[in-house]
């Protein structure tokens, strides 16, 4: 029986990617088809940890070696025992040190003519030059077909990978995203018993200029312009650190600090129930400018929530299809700003949200997102 085998490009953060992986296999079992699914995984990993806790393990398939470029060479080598009908998904192989894995495992897979796709999460880019290089020789080498999680990551792609199979928007579980009030997080209550308006930002805390940049420290004038307009509003990031040492967070604090608004700002460490989160928002707040597709888009449409979200990349593409009127040039807070108030206060966004919804379960379901990759790898039902 053909089976898809998905291998990803890293097991140690929580992010969009681990959550449409949990959710795709999540879609597996909806269709009744998990045996058509290995998901190769390293032991005791974070993303191990995860589908552990949202039960997804029937299709696991783990790896114990703590070293990853080890971990890494074992995965291949399993691959390369299985019958060669089955297709290799990578999904989001752009972490440089796995290049020269990549290039030499590239030249047995061409061998054994096994079907390869490569599911594009993000640009696949580097500001390096020599890192784009190792990426081109890599890609060209492998020569797989591409799935893109937005026409704006398959537009960046094209210069590594020119074979796109699929566009598929990332799957949300709108039932476990849904409106109405959940259990208060412990972290908001005191926020909330100030009756202060909360302005939710799930995201990473990563390096700030590099081409995913999630631009959080955008965030800090635009709670000051708040403020400064009389508005009682109060940011809360959601998100890891991706500093060793915890300075991303210091950082933002500092900043917020000299903004005057460092008692309006809240800085949590990832949630898995990050769902209860969503309901106590007044808004969610997310001004990257080169998000690939933006999951807490469609998340916080999913649970009633009006998002103020950057008029550039895979967020604005979202946004396009139901809430253009969201969009903002991040690098303008006053204008930010006043969109917050605009939207938080208008009674037309109760029926913008609802028609959000529904373009939500249309296009971002658990089941069409797992068939769509079963149609895309020519696996039938």
């Amino acid at each position: 029986m053909k089976k898809l085998i998905i291998l990803p490009g890293g097991f140690q953060y929580l992010g969009g990617t681990v959550v449409s992986l949990s959710l795709l296999i999540q879609g597996f079992k909806s269709l009744n088809q998990v045996n058509r699914i290995c998901v190769i995984v390293q032991a005791n990993s974070i993303t191990h940890q995860y589908l552990k806790k949202t039960g997804q393990t029937d299709c696991l398939v783990l790896i114990d070696e703590s070293s990853p470029i080890k971990c890494m060479r074992q995965a291949f080598e399993w691959i390369n025992q299985q019958p060669r009908h089955d297709p290799l998904l990578l999904d989001n192989w752009t972490n440089r040190e796995l290049m020269p894995l990549l290039i030499l495992e590239s030249v047995r897979l061409r061998l054994t003519r096994r079907s390869v796709y490569h599911f594009c999460h993000d640009l696949c880019a580097s500001n390096n030059y020599l890192g784009f290089l190792l990426r081109k020789l890599a890609f060209t080498c492998l020569s797989p077909k591409a799935i893109c999680n937005s026409q704006f990551t398959a537009n960046h792609i094209r210069v590594l990978i020119t074979n796109i199979k699929g566009v598929l928007y990332q799957p949300v579980d709108t039932h476990k995203f849904s409106p109405g009030a959940q259990n208060i997080p412990s972290a908001l209550v005191s926020i909330i018993e100030k009756e202060r308006k909360i302005l939710l930002t799930p995201s990473r805390l990563n390096k700030p200029g590099i081409v995913n940049d999630k631009n959080l420290r955008a965030l800090i004038p635009v709670i000051a312009e708040l403020k400064r307009l009389g508005h009682n509003y109060h940011g809360v990031i959601v998100g890891s650190d991706q500093s060793t040492d915890g300075r991303y967070s210091r950082e933002l604090l500092n900043q917020a600090e000299q903004w005057g608004v460092a008692d309006r700002l809240t800085i949590l460490p990832s949630q898995i129930d990050i769902e209860n989160f969503y309901p106590y928002a007044s808004a969610v707040v997310t001004l990257a400018p080169r998000e690939p597709f933006g999951r807490i888009v469609v998340e916080a449409i999913s649970c009633g929530v009006p998002i103020i979200g950057s008029n550039t990349g895979g967020i604005y593409e979202i946004l396009l299809n139901f809430a253009p009127d969201w969009a903002v040039n991040p690098d303008c807070p006053n204008l930010v700003a006043y969109k917050i108030i605009e939207v938080t206060n208008s009674l037309e966004t109760h029926n913008t949200l609802l028609k959000a919804r529904e373009w939500v379960v249309e296009n971002c379901g658990i089941e069409k997102y797992a068939s769509e990759i079963l149609r895309i790898v020519s696996i039938p039902i």
